[in-house]
């Protein structure tokens, strides 16, 4: 497990620019895969838009950093040892610290088998994306998922939810 990190980080700049769009680096992300490769691309992508990472290698680890740092957004890959994704996230959810058991979740998998999505966003996902994926879906994604648009004619839940998505790229 890595602390958060990003060597772009400015705590002086506001949270938002000129034209409203989220400054990444107000934001930090865990990305929780036992590929040390994936970790490390995904979080010099994430790092270089201006988000902070932590990392973790498998669901117990990331359960150690959620309960230990300021964690926005959780980037799960499903096939781990030790802990695989989907216990992970059912774990998660139920924390009993209501800000982390409501933390976004998006899970990345590699099978593109429409039940393994519906199976992800029922275990407590609020999306997912099929590896491999393109890097700007992800950061479009990450952004809907740490700043979600209300929805003008729905009631407010306060529980952050997302359309769920599956692609493929170039990551």
């Amino acid at each position: 497990m890595t602390p958060p990190s990003n060597s772009s980080y400015s705590p002086e700049r506001p949270g938002f620019d000129a034209d409203g769009k989220p400054l990444a680096n107000q934001f930090r992300v865990l990305i929780v895969d036992d590929q040390p490769a994936n970790r490390l691309i995904l979080s010099r992508l994430l790092n270089m838009t201006g988000y902070l990472t932590c990392e973790a290698s498998d669901g117990h680890q990331a359960l150690q950093c959620i309960e230990t740092h300021k964690i926005d957004l959780v980037i799960m890959d499903v096939e781990m040892p030790n802990m695989d994704g989907l216990e992970a996230i059912r774990l998660i959810r139920k924390l009993s610290d209501p800000r982390k058991a409501s933390l976004p979740i998006m899970a990345a998998t590699g099978n593109p088998q429409p039940e393994t999505g519906r199976e992800l966003l029922d275990s407590g996902a609020n999306a997912f994306l099929t590896k491999p994926f393109d890097t700007r879906i992800l950061l479009k994604m990450a952004t809907r998922l740490l700043l979600p648009t209300p929805d003008p004619g729905k009631k407010q839940s306060g529980q952050r939810t997302a359309k769920s998505d599956s692609v493929t790229s170039d990551l």
